[in-house]
């Protein structure tokens, strides 16, 4: 009898797990001389490393046992209380601290997400194009994709109207979707208001979940707030998910997940039996960065520093781009969205442009269905802007040879 090798042993799940382009975007990042668009990380100069480092000496100093002890699954509850209290300020609404599940990172809100609601073969429709990451650990539970188009004012809800009367004839049910409402990865767009009725108007007709993922609803450059979709529901439809992140520091791996108590206590059930708890040093930081006013004026420079880089991206690639070319103009977030001439495929431009050493990242990797491989995502967040003014000529020129070829 042949021994079996350990990968013979794998779960469905365990073979559902597929790699995604995150492990290949770190390795972009790291490669020598390599001039990097392609990286959605925060830019580590505005890390507010003084102030976590006062906090954390005098935590040690004066809270030791509390600092260093696992803690309570659902959150610190002083923590909790802080975090309503920031929603109750930013959307007008009364969150109970209970409505409010802290995690290690937003993944892990929206895998505990999944692992309550879908089942294997269960539909998810999602964005084309959506995050890579959010699309795999959806994968990973077996559920079923269907794309829906994502244009200027988000993801196009007529067409999602159109899916679902044609799912609903053929008997099939939906039973979530999945939502980056503010400055989209990869897109940067913004789902319109108009679109945010219409999509809860949606979920209560044909009975679905709404996993809301917003990382970069703070990181407003221009125009109004619009609420979130969890702000709006009034059916309880919505889990929301939040990281802190990009606002205060992804290493910290804090980020909050908000719902019906009832969901709320399944995913904390869930949470329970994957990490038992999330870091408590790093809570108490979080909490004494909200409770000094220390997080919001970080959000502030935040605000300012990235819309310096989003301004100068734009305008380069205005200035070196064919005019055959467009790309999303962000409102916010971290990211522009390039659309090529159908007969360029960004796999190939990217092959070209790392021999220059310039990255970023095929719009491919962002579509479940395989199109988009005339698309790609530049990223201002971490790249600086000399490279951003050496990289975007070369891409420009690498397209202006395309298009004469």
């Amino acid at each position: 009898m042949e021994k079996r090798k350990p990968d013979d042993f794998f779960s469905a799940q365990g073979r559902r797990i597929k790699a995604s382009a995150i492990e290949g975007i770190h390795r972009l990042l790291e490669a020598p001389g390599m001039r990097s668009l392609a990286g959605a990380w925060p830019d580590p100069v505005l890390f507010p490393a003084e102030e976590i480092a006062d906090i954390t000496d005098k935590l040690l100093k004066d809270k030791a046992a509390q600092s260093l002890q696992y803690g309570s699954t659902r959150g610190n509850p002083e923590l909790r209380r802080a975090l309503a209290d920031n929603i109750a300020e930013q959307e007008g609404l009364s969150w109970s601290p209970e409505q409010i599940l802290v995690t290690s990172g937003s993944a892990q809100g929206l895998d505990l997400a999944c692992r309550v609601f879908i089942d294997p073969g269960d539909l998810v429709l999602i964005g084309l194009p959506s995050y890579f990451g959010a699309t795999g650990t959806i994968a990973s539970y077996g559920a079923r994709y269907i794309g829906i188009a994502v244009d200027e004012e988000g993801m196009v809800v007529e067409e999602m109207e159109t899916q679902l009367v044609a799912l609903t004839q053929k008997g099939e049910q939906v039973k979530a979707v999945y939502v980056i409402p503010n400055f989209q990865n990869p897109t940067g767009v913004t789902l319109s208001l108009a679109r945010r009725h219409k999509l809860l108007e949606l979920a209560d007709r044909f009975n679905f979940m709404i996993f809301e993922d917003d990382p970069y609803g703070e990181l407003r450059f221009e125009g109004e707030h619009l609420p979130s979709l969890m702000a709006l529901d009034e059916a309880g439809s919505v889990v929301y998910l939040r990281s802190m992140s990009k606002t205060f520091t992804p290493g910290m791996r804090i980020a909050w997940a908000a719902a019906q108590p009832t969901v709320i206590d399944k995913m904390e059930l869930a949470k329970q039996f994957s990490d038992i708890s999330t870091n408590s040093l790093t809570q108490l930081v979080l909490l004494e960065m909200i409770r000094t006013r220390a997080l919001s004026r970080a959000v502030k420079r935040n605000i300012a520093y990235y819309r310096i880089k989003r301004d100068l991206m734009l305008e380069l690639i205005t200035r070196h781009f064919p005019e055959q070319i467009s790309w999303t103009r962000p409102a916010g977030g971290f990211f522009t969205f390039v659309t090529l001439p159908e007969a360029i495929n960004s796999d190939d431009l990217l092959a070209d442009a790392l021999k220059h050493k310039v990255a970023f990242v095929s719009g491919s990797a962002f579509y479940v269905d395989d199109s988009g491989r005339n698309t790609f995502r530049l990223s201002y967040s971490q790249a600086s802007a000399e490279d951003m003014r050496a990289a975007i000529p070369i891409l420009g020129q690498l397209i202006d040879d395309r298009l004469i070829d």
